[in-house]
């Protein structure tokens, strides 16, 4: 990539435009789901631990395909990749207005943490930012593990949300865990929490915590009756 013509740089790097996420004092960062096509022609996997998910996955559904939202997104993934420094030093200039005093940022309405460095620039900006509440659902098992498991941030949680290619590693007795059902009266008979009044009660509420797939027919056919987390284990059985 040629550094020196950048790509345009977002005005913006967090959103609350979500009616439901607003309403909680939430924003959200994004970046595109699964992959995403480079200017140079490259590939880069912004889920790289994603599994049967890919399958279902809400954020590559509906909205999240219009044309603006995905420039939008990419645009998110670009400053990252070329500017590192630069998209942190932002991030961390956004978080320091006061509307951020109390509230959570939800990283990742989309796409994940994939890379180390990418994570390891996260920690530094929510230890830089403890008036901030941050959590994240993700697959990245391993690099949760590894990076984050000893030591997190006292304003951080991680979900770690099933169906993806690392779920073996997920283990109940140390990791908050997240499932996606087929729906609420599923959630309930498996005697999971469900998060459906408020997105923060996966984060913060009991554990472990369902959610109940988004109503999208052709994701409901490829799920089923099953969870998230037992699609994937047939999957890894095959």
């Amino acid at each position: 990539m040629n550094a020196f013509s950048p790509s345009p740089r977002p005005k913006r790097l967090l959103s609350n435009s979500n009616r439901n996420l607003a309403r909680d004092r939430i924003w959200s960062w994004t970046i595109p789901a699964l992959a995403a096509r480079l200017p140079s022609g490259a590939t880069l996997r912004t889920c790289p631990a994603a599994g049967v998910c890919a399958q279902a996955c809400y954020a590559r559904a509906g909205t999240y395909r219009f044309a603006n939202v995905r420039a939008a997104h990419l645009r998110n993934l670009l400053y990252v990749l070329e500017d590192p420094q630069g998209w942190e030093q932002a991030m961390l200039a956004e978080l320091a207005a006061p509307r951020f005093v109390g509230g959570y940022v939800r990283i990742h309405d989309a796409g994940d943490f994939f890379s180390d460095s990418y994570t390891l620039a996260w920690l530094r900006i929510i230890r830089a930012r403890p008036h901030t509440w941050f959590y994240a659902y993700t697959k990245e098992v391993d690099r949760h593990d590894r990076l984050i498991a000893s030591d997190p941030p006292p304003n951080s949680r991680w979900v770690m949300s099933l169906g993806g290619r690392q779920d073996h590693l997920v283990d109940p007795r140390r990791h908050r865990i997240a499932d996606v059902f087929p729906t609420e009266q599923a959630i309930a008979a498996a005697g999971f929490h469900t998060q459906a009044d408020s997105d923060l009660l996966a984060p913060f509420g009991p554990t472990p915590v369902g959610m109940a797939a988004n109503n999208i027919a052709q994701f409901q056919r490829r799920q089923g009756d099953r969870t998230f987390g037992q699609w994937q284990r047939e999957t890894d059985r095959r």
